[in-house]
């Protein structure tokens, strides 16, 4: 581990993180700039990560030109029965996203919106106790039944549900990490807000996916190169030895290396011989 930090800290002060920015799911709260749009756009951004960029920033792109510039605000409303904003949400909506349909995404803003009509997100997500782990736990669980509250869907649509708002049990919950690392996070790199002030960096577990858990393995940060909650917890882990402060400072850097092909899972010359870590990667 003693070799790798320094490798970890060449590699993430070289990396480039504005130009990866219109490249990762992060770009939609950038788009706004009062905090109560930035959480709720980078609530269902998070939560809408899965698959290619291009292919969810599409979904995106349609859901947040009908929301409006005002997107917190018509969530709210619409929670709260206004008929326009509640129309408005509805066609929203009216998209879908490989197995989610156009009800699971109307479940989601509302259940977003109900959550806002009480406070910020960050309120919300402190009134549940324990570690990060437990305190996410009960954050998706009361959203998945204000969810299934607020737009009730068909008992064979249920999964869908559990995959916007999931157990912690013993998945790796990477696009709900994710959203935490966004809010509590404001690193030098400017990609992270920094909007959540109660909740601690030093607290964040590593939004674990193929390429982090790829790459991670391949450093020997953890046993497993499967994303999963122990490979998250293992990464988390490792990174804190580098950096007990910010143990997740590095994600954005070594998930775009996964991203942009420059990790490609295997020694391939042309490729490894310029990156940074290639004397802990046990492919090199």
């Amino acid at each position: 581990m003693s070799g790798l930090a320094p490798l970890l800290e060449r590699y993430y002060s070289r990396f480039d993180a504005a130009a990866h920015i219109p490249r990762d799911p992060i770009q939609f709260p950038h788009r706004c700039t009062r905090p109560e749009d930035i959480e709720a756009v980078a609530f269902i951004a998070a939560s809408l990560a899965f698959g290619r960029v291009a292919s969810f920033g599409a979904v995106l792109d349609f859901l947040l030109e009908r929301l409006g510039d005002r997107p917190a605000e018509v969530l709210r409303e619409a929670s709260r029965g206004s008929a326009p904003a509640r129309a408005r949400v509805h066609e929203a909506a009216a998209t879908k996203y490989r197995w989610l349909e156009s009800a699971e995404l109307e479940a989601l803003l509302l259940a977003v919106g109900s959550v806002v009509a009480e406070g910020s997100l960050e309120d919300h997500f402190l009134r549940f106790e324990g570690d990060t782990w437990a305190a996410l736990g009960g954050f998706l669980g009361d959203l998945r039944a204000r969810a299934a509250s607020a737009h009730p869907t068909p008992e064979e649509r249920s999964r869908a549900l559990a995959f916007l708002f999931p157990s912690t049990r013993t998945a790796a919950c990477k696009r709900q990490h994710l959203f935490l690392r966004w809010m509590v996070r404001s690193g030098r790199e400017g990609a992270d807000f920094g909007l959540w002030t109660r909740v601690s960096p030093a607290s964040l577990v590593m939004p674990c996916d193929v390429h982090t858990a790829r790459i991670g393995h391949a450093l020997g940060l953890c046993s497993q190169p499967k994303a999963s909650r122990r490979t998250a917890d293992e990464l988390t882990a490792a990174l804190r030895r580098i950096d007990p402060q910010d143990p997740v400072r590095f994600d954005f850097a070594l998930c775009h290396l996964g991203i942009s092909g420059g990790c490609r899972g295997r020694r391939i010359e042309a490729v490894c011989s310029g990156c940074d870590l290639r004397e802990a990667c046990r492919w090199w």
